[in-house]
Formats: structure tokens, sequence, C-alpha cells
């Protein structure tokens, strides 16, 4: 027989044990119900000791694998709801025995669960006025313990925030702070399910629980959070989901949702704690955005200042889009760059461009550039070209910007990309920067060129001046191992003149003129040496082989002329290792066209390297 008045001293005395070990350690169910257990066997004797908890309104015990029945459990936890402690009788079912006493767990007046209590046979304390004082000193332990447990859980939250606010501050990269945002989270709420919904795209998040806002969600609570920047829950039967705006002080970044397994999972301080951290999330990928988008920037000032420096730095034509297309290719990762010309409906695609836009391919991308720049557009930005169009296309990304000097379209870069939103609008304004910048320099490379061109050509013929054949032949002779060199006059050219006038006469000079095209063609150039005198030159090539393309001419001039002439020919050649300069081989060319006219004219002579030397 148990003295219960002494008995019940040293319980309490437990009690205040099991207590003061929680408030002097980290506090927590499973350790309060093994010291409460020990106890109770200890000084009460007790059969057998359980604690049954409550989650979704389903009895769990410690001591059982399986949930308990849930007929079975729906009985006792609405015996236990509004009291104390009952004695079992038969009606509370297998689970618990006849004369079992069950003491109620409760927090702020809600059931958590109950203590069951079995008395060994000849064990009076189910009988005792003590079963109520044990019941009560139970119930304020337990409802104790709740509250040390929750005092610990919200310093560790609140230690959780300050650390994640003090990391935060020190961060400014995006995809760290959503790393942090999500490790946080789930460190301090495990029973959750975590995904940002964000509203723009974000790189190198592939490990991250990330989504992006559909904006035609049927979810009005979602579309709702956003706008309204306020925390939302979407309580439905067996879940509930949280939205917290991810809020900066210029805009709302995205949403942190959060997936609970019941409803009503969500307390008060859940709730606070969710809202501060998003808040605070909020501001910090704002901060983020706005120092990446900064150094972006920079970057991207820096870039147009090199290409402007660079592209005025007296480049030509050929060069500038070579430059250019390495600084497009750095900056967007293309797979296709083009550069264009437009003349007229003609276009010419210039140096630098990709191989693909000299294909019959790109004349899809490149007329709709073209109609697009024809009907004044500025600029085209395209993320998904086979929508657009209606088609599919090899390209899905594409930007197109008009190279404009003095108001007026001059050509276009086109830059492609397979994927579908390649590329960023950011990227979009960039390109459109540095094509716009570099449109002048490029204008002004295009007007040297054909400045250049004007003065290496003769007005009349249309062939090198001679100025430029001198120089041609200089380089060659430095380049090379052979040449040939080839002076033509007309034949009696005063009598044509005499006959038929000047205009006649220019007409027969570019006749010829145009036959020298003809046979120059790849293997050499044509000038006009000064009146009625022509030259060409062939580098790297066998006199036999360039004699023939002057017998030719011989022998095609008088059918191709009218009125009808005949030509003149001296020809020279030089040939290394001999020394030798371009005064020495025009001496030698003239003084064999100067034989042929005294020969009877109408026929070709050649001095070979060593037949004459100039004093």
């Amino acid at each position: 027989m148990l003295n219960l008045p002494h008995t019940m001293d040293r319980f309490k005395a437990g009690v205040f044990d099991i207590l003061s070990y929680s408030m002097n350690g980290q506090p927590s169910i499973r350790k309060w119900y093994h010291e409460l257990k020990k106890l109770l066997v200890t000084e009460f004797e007790f059969d057998t000791v359980q604690y049954f908890y409550i989650i979704n309104n389903r009895l769990y015990s410690y001591e059982r694998e399986q949930p308990v029945l849930q007929l079975e459990g729906d009985l006792l936890i609405n015996k236990l709801k509004h009291t104390h402690y009952v004695i079992a009788d038969k009606s509370c079912g297998e689970l618990i025995s006849e004369k079992d006493i069950l003491i109620s767990c409760m927090e702020k007046g809600v059931l958590m669960g109950f203590i069951s209590l079995r008395p060994e046979k000849n064990n009076t304390t189910a009988d005792s006025r003590f079963t109520a004082e044990m019941a009560d000193h139970l119930s304020v332990l337990f409802e104790n313990v709740m509250k040390m447990i929750s005092t610990t859980e919200e310093r560790k939250r609140y230690h959780e925030l300050f650390e994640v606010t003090e990391a935060f501050n020190s961060i400014m990269d995006v995809n760290e702070i959503l790393s942090r945002i999500i490790e946080s989270l789930r460190k301090t709420f495990p029973a959750f399910t975590f995904t940002l919904l964000l509203s723009d795209d974000h790189d190198d998040t592939s490990n991250l629980p990330i989504e992006y806002l559909d904006y035609q969600t049927s979810n009005p609570i979602i579309l709702q959070a956003f706008v309204t920047s306020e925390l939302l829950i979407d309580e439905e039967k067996t879940t509930a989901t949280l939205y917290a705006p991810l809020k900066g002080k210029q805009g709302v970044y995205g949403l942190l949702q959060a997936k609970a397994g019941k409803s009503g999972a969500f307390s008060e301080n859940d709730k606070e704690f969710i809202k501060i951290l998003s808040f605070t999330a909020g501001n910090a990928l704002e901060n983020a955005k706005l120092y990446e988008q900064s150094q972006r920037l920079i970057e991207d000032l820096q870039l147009i200042n090199d290409v402007s420096h660079e592209l005025n730095s007296n480049l030509n034509l050929s060069n500038m889009m070579a430059y250019l297309d390495k600084q497009i290719s750095k900056a967007f990762s293309p797979s296709a760059i083009g550069f264009i010309l437009t003349k007229g409906i003609e276009v010419e695609i210039l140096d630098g461009s990709s191989q693909f836009f000299r294909t019959p391919e790109s004349e899809l991308y490149i007329e709709l550039a073209k109609g697009q720049f024809k009907n004044g557009a500025e600029s085209l930005y395209i993320a998904e070209l086979s929508s657009k169009i209606g088609r599919q296309t090899e390209f899905q990304s594409l930007m197109a910007v008009p190279m404009i000097h003095n108001d007026q379209v001059k050509g276009f870069c086109i830059v492609l990309h397979e994927q579908p939103y390649f590329f960023t609008f950011e990227m979009y304004k960039l390109l459109q920067s540095i094509v716009h910048h570099s449109s002048l320099a490029v204008a002004n490379s295009m007007l040297r060129e054909e400045l250049q061109e004007m003065i290496n050509k003769d007005h009349l013929t249309d062939l090198f001046a001679r100025k430029y054949l001198d120089q041609y032949i200089e380089e060659s002779m430095l380049e090379h191992k052979t040449g040939v060199f080839i002076l033509i006059d007309i034949d009696d050219f005063k009598k044509v003149n005499d006959t038929f006038g000047h205009q006649i006469g220019d007409a027969v000079i570019i006749q010829l003129a145009e036959e020298l095209k003809k046979a120059a063609q790849s293997i050499g150039i044509g000038a006009r040496w000064g009146g009625e005198e022509l030259a060409l030159y062939f580098p790297d090539l066998t006199a036999e082989a360039a004699l023939k393309v002057a017998e030719d001419l011989l022998h095609s001039v008088p059918a191709q002329t009218n009125p009808p002439i005949t030509i003149s020919c001296g020809a020279a050649e030089w040939q290394q290792p001999h020394s030798d300069s371009l005064i020495k081989l025009v001496k030698r060319a003239d003084d064999a066209l100067y034989t042929a006219k005294n020969n009877g004219k109408n026929q070709l002579i050649f001095h070979p390297y060593q037949s004459l030397e100039v004093n």
C-alpha cells in the first residue's frame, strides 16, 4: 500500500526537478515524457505510462510506430476536450483499459494530447482523492514545458532572423540571397515546404526551389498577394499555403510560398516571422539587384567607350567589323552575327559577319529586319520568332539595330540565337548603344574607302590609277617571286580623235579598258597609265602565261571596239632573287613598247629580265 501523502510530496519534488531541468537545458516533449514516465513508475508504481499526442486530429504515441485507429482516437479526444482527467471505462475502446487514468495535456486551452496511466493491481491510486491533484500538477508541468519549448523556439527563430538579416546587409549577390532565404526557412520550419515565386529571371538557380510567377494563374490569392504586397494564406481542407511578398522600396520582386500539410498550420508567430524575413529579404534582394545593375551599367558604359574609342582610331571597314564581331560575341554570346549594308533593294554582307549570313537561309532574317527599318522602326527585338511569324525557324531570339547616319539607314546589325528568350531586354538596349555609337565611325570608314577608291581609280575607265599601280607593283616585289608588267598603247589614236572626235576617242579607251578588265580578272590588275596608254600587271605569273594574255588581247581588241582599233604592247618581267626596282621594270616595258611601235605596231615585244639595265 502506498503512503500517498509522502508519495505525492516526492512526486511534487520530482515535477519541480523536471521543470528545472527543462529550464536549464534544451526543452523538448520527448525529454519531458521520458523523465515524467520514469518518475510516475517509480513513485506510483504504475504498470503502464503512455503519452498520446494529436496531429491533424489523429492520435500518435511515442510507444507505437503507427497512429491510433481513427474511430478510437476520435472517441478519446472527445472525452478529454473539456476536462483535466477521466477514469477510463469500457466505452473507451481497446486501446485503453478500464480504470486507466487519462490526464489531459492542454496548451492555451487546446488539447494537445493526454497521458495514460495504468495502475498495478491492488493499486488504489485511481480511487484516491490525489488523482485530481496529480492531474493538476501534470497539467501545469506540461503547460510550462510547452511555454519553455515555445520560448526556446522563438529565441532560435529570432536568433536566426538576426543572423540572416546581418548576412543580408553584407551580401550583394542575388543568387546568394535567394539561397540564404531558403536555407533559413528550412532550418526554422522543417515541416513546411518552401518555393520562391519570382517575377523575373535569375541565373544559376538550378539548385533552388524557384518558379516564376504565372500572371495568367487561376489562383486569385497569388495575384492578390503580389499586387497588394500583403501576406495571405490559402486555406484548404487538408493543406494551407502562405504567400509572403518579397517587397523592396521600389517594387515587389516575387512571393515566398510556404506549404503546410494541414489546414490552420501557420500560427501567428509563424506568420510574423515569415513576414519579417520576407520583408528583410525583399529589401536585400532589391539592393543586390540595384548593385548588380550598377555594376552591369558600368561594364556596359566601359564597353561602349572602348568600342567608340577603337572604332574612331582610323580602322578600315573590314577591321571595324572584325572588332565589332569580337565585342558583340563577348557581350551577348550569340549564335550568329550579321553586318548588312543596304543599297536600294540590294544588300551587301560585310566582313565580320557569320558564315550563316552568306547562305540562302539567312534571307528570312535579313528581309525581316530590312522591312522593319524600311517602315521607320528604330530597332527589332523578338524573343520567340516562330510564334511571331507563324512558322518554325532555326533561330528563335533576334535583335536587329539599324546603322543610321544623317537620318538615313546605311545598314543594320543582326544578332541571332537558337533558344527563345535568350537575349534580355538589357542586352537589347546595350546592342542599341553599341551600334548607334559605331554608326558614325562605320559611315566615316565607308566614306574614306569610297574616297580612297576614287583616288585609286581612273574616273573615265574605272581602271586603277597609275599611282595605285606603282604602289601595287612595289608591294608585289616584296611579297611575290616574280611578276610581268605590260604597257599597252592604242595605235594611231590621234587619227581616231581627228576622224571621229574626242568623245568617240574616249569611248574607244573605255572599250579597251573593259577588255583589260576581262583579261586581268583574278590573275592581275589593269590600270590607265596616261592618255591612250593602259597597263596590265600580273603578280606571281610566268612570262609565258602573261604573254599569252597579251597576245589574246591583240586579236580580240579589233573585234570588240567600235571603231575598230589595234594596240601595241611592251612587256617586261622581274624575278627573285635578282635585285630590281619599279623604275627599271617600267623602263624595260617602255623600251619594248617603243620597239613594237617602230616595228610596225599591232604587235607584242617582250624584254626578258636581264636584257636591259637602267643607268
